[in-house]
């Protein structure tokens, strides 16, 4: 039953093709309203979404709607006026990665929830995919026994070439880190989630074409790090948006006394999970099993389904505390590289 109201502030396209198709077809929540800045692309959804009011205010569409939950997916630097608005009216909030621009909004939005006493989520889309989580299953299962290392390669071509114009994630006001902050996070946050919280990093970060059409790019295209976790673990990340022939690419290995195994999704592509014995060269495919797959035409509803769910207490992805978390390592990250470094992190 649709006990739960929502209003989903910013119509970016993965909002589009996945979340608000995937919240109109949530048994949880009624959609009562959406926020854009653009009064071109208000009109474009509120033909293909009749009945559903599409506001250019976001504080008007907040007096108007009066939602139980809020669902912010605007560009970065919105993140945390909206966070903060929205909780102070004592909506709970689902938030897309990375939580702000910098670590301070992100712990002001933070600090935010925690003050109104709200619930939060954060997407982090891989915490839905079954070939994901039934590799966590397996790392949780001790299948692998003592782990020794995990390389994490993360690459797209989406900044591959000078000839790519300049967008707003190319700004460090708008997005704050690039592909470190876009991808990144992703990346960072499943380390967290299968292997635990990150004690220490070291990088460097770079910038490959710093005039584009439309102007300077202010942050990072690759970012190449070293981390320590809190168990002492190693771990080597490499996250790039200039990789020419990638365009969603990331590859998990993770190694341990018992064997070693290995996550793999391109675009196009089903996510597959491998794994090698000791002994043996090279890796064998694992078939997922039923219960950790979703059929890709019901990933939408599941991954709503599955925040929604965050929010009521019936299921959990990740909150701000983990969103949170991640944003810590970019931040570390960023002054690591600039100090040439390794920097300590808080723990909690």
């Amino acid at each position: 039953m649709k006990t739960q109201s929502l209003a989903v502030a910013g119509l970016g396209s993965f909002t589009q093709r996945v979340l608000l198709p995937g919240l109109l077809a949530c048994e949880s929540v009624r959609v009562v309203a959406a926020f854009t800045r653009s009064q071109e692309r208000a009109q474009e959804m509120q033909a293909q979404h009749a009945g559903l009011p599409v506001h250019t205010d976001y504080a008007r569409m907040l007096d108007a709607a009066a939602p139980d939950i809020v669902l912010v997916g605007s560009p970065n630097a919105a993140h945390v006026p909206m966070v903060v608005e929205a909780a102070q009216r004592g909506c709970h909030v689902i938030c897309e990665k990375p939580l702000a621009p910098t670590l301070r909004g992100a712990e002001e939005m933070a600090a935010a929830v925690n003050d109104a006493g709200v619930r939060t989520a954060v997407n982090f889309t891989f915490r839905s995919i079954g070939a994901a989580r039934y590799a966590k299953h397996l790392l949780d299962q001790g299948r692998l026994g003592r782990i020794s290392h995990v390389v994490l390669l993360y690459l797209q071509d989406i900044r591959h070439g000078a000839e790519r114009p300049k967008v707003w994630r190319m700004d460090a006001e708008m997005a704050g880190a690039g592909a470190l902050g876009d991808v990144g996070s992703h990346a960072i946050d499943l380390v967290r989630w299968w292997c635990g919280d990150f004690a220490a990093v070291s990088g460097h970060t770079f910038t490959h074409h710093t005039e584009r059409q439309g102007g300077f790019v202010t942050n990072d295209d690759t970012a190449v790090f070293l981390a320590r976790l809190t168990s002492g673990l190693p771990v080597t990340l490499h996250i790039s948006q200039a990789a020419a022939g990638r365009s969603n690419s990331l590859r998990v290995e993770v190694y341990g006394e018992k064997g070693s195994l290995r996550f793999t999704t391109e675009r196009g592509t089903e996510p597959k999970v491998q794994v090698a014995s000791p002994g043996e060269i090279g890796f064998r495919e694992l078939p997922i099993p039923v219960e950790f797959t979703v059929a890709y035409e019901e990933f939408p509803a599941y991954c709503a389904g599955r925040l929604v769910g965050t929010i009521l207490g019936t299921d959990f992805v990740a909150d701000f505390a983990d969103g949170l978390a991640a944003q810590r390592v970019i931040d570390a990250v960023q002054r690591g590289a600039a100090r040439n470094a390794w920097l300590e992190l808080p723990q909690a």
